[in-house]
């Protein structure tokens, strides 16, 4: 069983030889160009915990050697398929500092769905472990306590209600979800050195806990998104991303 938290991810049962990474309100807020939308609502035909886990899915079914920023569900139905995900931090900077900038375009009326900071947790390892996903749940869960700050700014304007990452209703659970491992390259055999895994195998259950926002449509042109996320002084993420509308 692994523990991680993401904006990138972390192994604190390791923190202290070593940092290992793969990769981040009742009502709307408005941002200078468009909303951040309720978590207690459905959004393009999912709920906050159902993206949280289609997010997941696309980050750890990637492959090393093609790591996207930006990215869509594995969904077929015409509106959520709109959506498209922002990714987090693959790689944690020296300490687990890491400041960075994006750039990156996507096509206008694309709403926006990315973690702030997020722990995923399964019984992959070598070898593998057998919780079940209430064990997981409750790890993830436990693992929170530790988080230190939830922030994040849509074109200068600050999202209200993250400041307490413990009670921010943006704060939401996965139920449990399973995920593929590429065919080649998968992350867990690259980045946390599960050779055992193979690519093609499938992972269930996965179980993961965060802070998370969806944005509505950004209008043409451009914007700048910055979410920050801290864990005591063994996580540090900045992350922003300069986004062209098209």
């Amino acid at each position: 069983m692994k523990h991680h938290i993401t904006n990138a991810i972390f192994d604190p049962v390791r923190l202290s030889s070593t940092l290992t990474a793969l990769l981040l309100l009742g009502f709307a807020v408005a941002s200078a160009q468009g909303q951040v939308l309720s978590p207690s609502s459905l959004h393009y035909g999912l709920s906050y915990q159902e993206w949280s886990a289609k997010w997941w899915q696309w980050s750890l079914e990637q492959s090393t050697n093609h790591l996207e920023l930006v990215g869509r569900p594995r969904i077929f139905n015409e509106q959520a398929s709109r959506v498209q995900f922002l990714a987090g931090v693959y790689l944690p900077g020296p300490g687990g500092v890491t400041i960075a900038t994006r750039k990156v375009s996507i096509p206008a009326e694309t709403p926006l769905f990315f973690p702030i900071l997020s722990s995923w947790d399964d019984n992959t390892g070598c070898p593998f472990t057998s919780f079940t996903a209430a064990e997981l749940t409750a790890a993830v869960a436990g693992m929170w306590s530790g988080v230190t700050l939830t922030s994040c700014t849509i074109d200068g304007v600050a999202v209200p209600g993250l400041s307490n990452p413990a009670t921010t209703e943006y704060l939401v659970q996965t139920p449990p979800f399973c995920y593929t491992t590429a065919g080649t390259d998968n992350v867990l055999a690259g980045f946390f050195g599960d050779t055992c895994i193979d690519g093609n195998t499938v992972i269930y259950p996965a179980v993961a806990e965060g802070v998370y926002l969806m944005l509505s449509p950004l209008k043409p042109g451009k914007h700048t998104i910055n979410f920050v996320g801290q864990v005591g002084p063994y996580l540090n993420e900045n992350l922003t991303y300069e986004i062209t509308v098209e």
